[in-house]
């Protein structure tokens, strides 16, 4: 900007004369009028406390040398005395808080419309600025620190203070021992290895003088937040109670200083004057540090104390108090600025595994089984664990239901207090002896024991390990320790598991052949005997299927849990319902009343649902929904369930059955059917009604989908009245034996003179014949097991393997059933599944196998069994809570329940 000064004088005539008679000398020449006087640049906005603020204004123009002058500035910024005679410009300085009369904070906040004004004498030139001056903040870096493990250093820098050397030391003190029982006996002198760490404590802005920082260690550790009513500080239920848990103990797990001969050094072994402690106390926790005018960043060193106490990753904080000297702020409120600091244990750690490596298992009452604990973590010393229940005992009249054993030289089992592990020994046998128990009258599971570490005891005892996990071992403890038999000659066709433990059977009872569903706990004690038909009617055999389900449902204003079964058969008889044509499909379905105990029929009349073709329905599979209660029900029919719908031979079928309210009743409704076939003969294995999905898995010699594809299909029929069928065989050799579904998608389970492998589609393959995911499958000389996975659009997800080792028997494949992610599978063999075993001298044998989906290996995820017994035949697999493999077989025309342990055991011997 310009302003024209004017000064009056009486020689200003005769200065004009002399003017224009310089200019006539000139022959009349013009001179160009000089610049006015600019000021060049744009100051910084911001200041700080304490930090020197600089500026180096530029400027041209003006006849002569030019002066400048700050005008509603600021009392502590200034111009400097003198211009640069050189060139154009002044320097404007100050420091905010010191220069201007030591103000303070009362320099803070901002300053508009500041001037510098610059002028040569006649014109001027001026520009405003604003300048807010801001806090000096200080900031604090916590730090995760490993017992005994140096912290990551940090380099050297001008701006820094010297990084300490994360030297050792060591530290001393009493230790507080307890009774078994937790109650204070004493005290032990010890001394541990130490670790130095540092905290890093950051300054905004250089300031131009020293700053001095207290600073303190503290931690929530409370001495008087006792567990169990304890009133006692020294007692284990306060010094180790649930509220400490998590807290470093300040004098035991960390110290800012252990030793006064101690003091930090830097790399060069220098003392580090710039930290001070506080030594007066019995435990240094507190001290200052100083920065030096110009550093930014400088360092709070601390020792971590490397004892020999088993603890969780602890907490405490360091606190950044007060500043004793310099003009620097705690944070932005000028409040104490903390960071954390976590420490993790490196005591040894525990962990339990079965002989092949699982985490998991199920041992029968009054039987014991052992168990390798495993320690690794270096240690210099003897170590031991004390094992517990992890979590309260409930649902049992007992106090507990396992307890640890060892063997002794007898080869029987004594009891045992604690697991010990010499030195040079990291791995050793222990047992776990399941005990008999009785459960309380509303359970009926199998009693859980979780085992762990017991972190309560073991809390604040020198020489114990870890526990890698809180639950190292799960053991199930089964009460059904001999085979579920039927001495009524009770027929079982199917079984389910759920609603808190119940097994549920279906079958039928010779004679009249009347259809029951027969519930049990899981000590196999008889709950219920559900009649499905009318004793008084006599029937022709058939298997029948049963599905039980949980939904949450409405009653009198309330969410609720219904328990629900549906069972499904076949019948040609004139009852019960009224008969269609030929054998029907028959239905009915149950729900659990809690008033009386009991399973109850849902639908009105006899509660019975036939429908059918004119022709032959043959019932394979029954389904309940878990969201909305319809069943589904699927098979083999000979008819047209649709007009024009069937294809010749035998087709499958799948029908879904709603219950819709009538006056206050329930009854049941045909929703809708789907036939799928060909001109040869289908058959059906299974469905599942998980979730949206109404899925039917079969199998055909002819092609389905349109494709060229023939064997194994499955199909969802809640997509429409012509459901998309996805055939996913290659030739008619593959033979189905089972269709699961789960959240991974469906598995397809069975066998066929191939080997299967999965390949994954590479970013690579685009453009290529390999573009696509796919199954490849290799010539056998004999059958083995498949167990193939695929999307619900028929994509494939992976492929599985089950043969004996050489390939040279037959594998056969009937059944599966989801177990811990993997798949378990049964069936036959005629030869030597398990290697070493001998082959069946006649017929086949049972097999029973563990398919690892995660193909990592390990023996616990791998494992293969047959069963050598003439004439045994495993019909259906069920998952008891990922604990047990239920297998419902026939031996030799009697039916019983067998209970294999999650690493493939037979629980329930059966008796040559």
């Amino acid at each position: 900007m310009r302003a024209d000064l004017f000064f009056h004088s009486t020689a200003s005539g005769r200065l004009l004369g002399v003017a224009l008679i310089a200019l006539a000398a000139a022959g009349c020449k013009t001179e160009k009028d000089p610049d006015q006087p600019t000021l060049l640049g744009a100051p910084p906005t911001t200041a700080y406390l304490g930090v020197e603020y600089y500026y180096n204004w530029g400027a041209y123009g003006g006849e002569s040398i030019l002066d400048y002058s700050l005008t509603n500035a600021p009392s502590w910024l200034a111009l400097e005395d003198t211009s640069n005679k050189a060139r154009q410009g002044i320097i404007m300085r100050g420091v905010p808080g010191l220069s201007g009369g030591n103000r303070g904070e009362a320099d803070l906040g901002q300053t508009e419309n500041i001037e510098i004004v610059t002028t040569d004498g006649r014109m001027a030139g001026f520009q405003p600025f604003d300048i807010e001056v801001k806090r000096n903040v200080i900031t604090l870096d916590g730090a995760n620190l490993k017992e005994g493990e140096s912290q990551a250093s940090e380099d050297e820098s001008e701006e820094r203070c010297a990084v300490p050397e994360l030297d050792a030391g060591s530290y001393s003190y009493e230790l507080q021992k307890f009774t078994d029982e937790g109650a204070p006996d004493g005290t032990e002198s010890v001394t541990y290895p130490t670790k130095r760490a540092y905290v890093k404590v950051n300054l905004d802005q250089p300031s131009v003088t020293e700053v001095k920082i207290a600073f303190e260690l503290r931690s929530d550790f409370d001495p008087t937040a006792c567990d169990n009513d304890e009133t006692d500080p020294a007692h284990q239920d306060c010094k180790y109670s649930r509220a400490n848990t998590g807290a470093i103990i300040i004098g035991e797990d960390l110290v800012a200083l252990s030793d006064e001969l101690n003091h930090p050094v830097d790399k060069e072994g220098n003392p580090l004057e710039y930290v001070e402690y506080d030594t007066t106390g019995n435990t240094v926790t507190s001290g200052v540090v100083t920065l030096k005018p110009g550093l930014t960043e400088c360092y709070i060193p601390f020792e971590v104390v490397d004892d020999l106490i088993p603890e969780p990753t602890e907490v405490a904080t360091m606190v950044l108090t007060e500043v004793r000297q310099g003009i620097a702020s705690l944070g932005n409120g000028s409040v104490e600025v903390k960071a954390n600091l976590s420490i993790e244990d490196n005591e040894p750690l525990l962990s339990i595994e079965t002989v092949n490596g699982g985490s998991r298992d199920t041992i029968n009452t009054e039987t014991t089984r052992e168990y390798r604990a495993i320690l690794t973590g270096d240690r210099k010393t003897l170590f031991r664990a004390k094992l517990t229940r992890i979590g309260e005992l409930t649902g049992v009249v007992e106090d507990e239901t396992f307890e640890i054993v060892e063997k002794n030289a007898q080869g029987t089992y004594d009891p045992i207090e604690e697991l010990v592990f010499p030195l040079e020994q990291d791995e050793i046998t222990f047992g776990v002896r399941a005990l008999v128990y009785n459960n309380l009258q509303d359970e009926l599971d199998d009693n859980a024991a979780p085992i762990g570490v017991d972190v309560n005891y073991q809390a604040g005892r020198a020489g114990y390990a870890r526990g890698e996990s809180e639950t190292l071992l799960r053991l199930n403890l089964n009460r059904l320790i001999e085979p579920l038999v039927w001495s009524d000659g009770f027929m079982a066709t199917d079984v389910a598991l759920g609603h808190e433990g119940r097994v549920f059977v279906a079958g039928y009872l010779p004679g009249n052949n009347q259809v029951q569903v027969r519930i049990y706990d899981q000590a196999g004690m008889e709950l219920q005997i559900v009649d499905v038909t009318d004793p008084a009617i006599t029937l022709q055999p058939s298997d029948v299927f049963l599905d039980v389900g949980v939904r949450t449902v409405t009653e009198n204003n309330n969410r609720v849990n219904r328990y629900e079964i549906a069972v499904a058969f076949s019948s040609d008889q004139t009852a019960p319902g009224a008969p269609v044509g030929g054998s029907d499909a028959v239905t009915a379905l149950f729900h659990y009343d809690g008033a009386s105990g009991n399973y109850l029929p849902s639908w009105t009349g006899n509660n019975i649902f036939r429908i059918g073709t004119p022709a032959d329905d043959s019932v394979r599979w029954v389904g309940i929904n878990g969201t909305t209660g319809y069943v589904l029900v699927g098979g083999e029919t000979r008819g047209a369930w649709n007009n024009g719908a069937y294809q010749g031979g035998t087709d499958s079928f799948l029908a879904r059955i709603d219950t819709a309210e009538n006056a206050g009743a329930l009854e049941p409704t045909l929703a809708w059917t789907r036939q799928v076939g060909s001109s040869g003969d289908e058959t059906v294995v299974g469905g599942s009604s998980q979730g949206s999905l109404a899925l039917l898995f079969g199998a055909s010699p002819m092609t389905l989908d349109g494709l060229g594809n023939v064997g194994p299909y499955f199909f969802n029929g809640n997509t429409g009245e012509s459901p998309t069928v996805y055939q996913v065989g290659e030739d008619s050799s593959e033979s189905l034996g089972d269709g699961l579904y789960g959240g991974a998608g469906v598995v397809l389970v069975g066998d066929a003179p191939y080997s299967y492998r999965f390949r994954e589609a590479q970013p690579e393959d685009a453009g290529t014949e390999n573009a696509e995911d796919e199954i490849i499958r290799s010539r056998l000389d004999n059958r083995a097991g498949f167990v193939l996975g695929f999307n619900t659009s028929g994509e494939p997800l992976s492929a599985y393997t089950v043969d004996d080792a050489g390939d040279l028997s037959n594998e056969f494949l009937t059944s599966g059933v989801r177990f811990e992610g993997d798949i378990v599978v049964s069936g036959n063999t005629n030869g030597s599944f398990v290697e070493g075993q001998a082959a069946p001298v006649t017929g086949t044998e049972s097999i029973l196998a563990r398919v690892d989906t995660s193909e990592s290996g390990v023996a616990f995820r791998n494992w293969r069994r047959q069963l050598a017994f003439e004439g045994l035949d495993i019909l259906d697999l069920e998952n008891y809570r990922d604990d047990e493999v239920v297998a419902l077989v026939n031996r030799n025309g009697e039916r019983m329940l067998l209970v294999f342990s999650p690493e493939g055991e037979l629980l329930t011997p059966i008796t040559p």
